[in-house]
């Protein structure tokens, strides 16, 4: 079923793998690393999605996920920037226009950003290390 070019259940689909890919972060850290596997996923399914699908459907279901992540991602900067201020933090970009390329990797970044600055877990290794990044 397509609802403005929007396949329905592709959009299930992503909306799973996505929810599974942010979810890893708070559930379990050990279980960090197994977001790679939600990573490859959700770029094999963009790619089944390109084959099945018609070209325009399968853009427009996978461009609504990447403005969803990008909104997400844009709000996290927004909050970290006011945040941060004043304390040496480099600010990154708000608008990446490669991010609906990279939405997928982007997203649970942002979602253990925000689970960090909650202080819902602690900072990770790579986290703590990241010069960009102040405690």
């Amino acid at each position: 079923m397509t609802v403005w070019n929007v396949d329905i259940m592709w959009a299930f689909m992503l909306f799973g793998l996505t929810l599974f890919c942010g979810t890893l972060v708070v559930v379990n850290r050990a279980m960090r690393e197994m977001r790679l596997l939600g990573l490859v996923t959700c770029y094999g399914t963009g790619a089944w999605m390109a084959y099945a699908l018609p070209w325009k459907v399968a853009a427009t279901t996978w461009f609504v996920f990447a403005a969803f992540g990008g909104s997400v991602v844009f709000a996290y900067e927004l909050f970290a920037r006011y945040r941060y201020a004043g304390t040496g933090r480099r600010p990154r970009p708000l608008i990446l226009l490669q991010g609906f390329v990279l939405w997928p990797a982007m997203l649970p970044d942002a979602i253990e950003g925000m689970v960090v600055d909650a202080g819902i877990l602690p900072p990770s290794a790579d986290v703590a290390d990241e010069p960009n990044r102040v405690q």
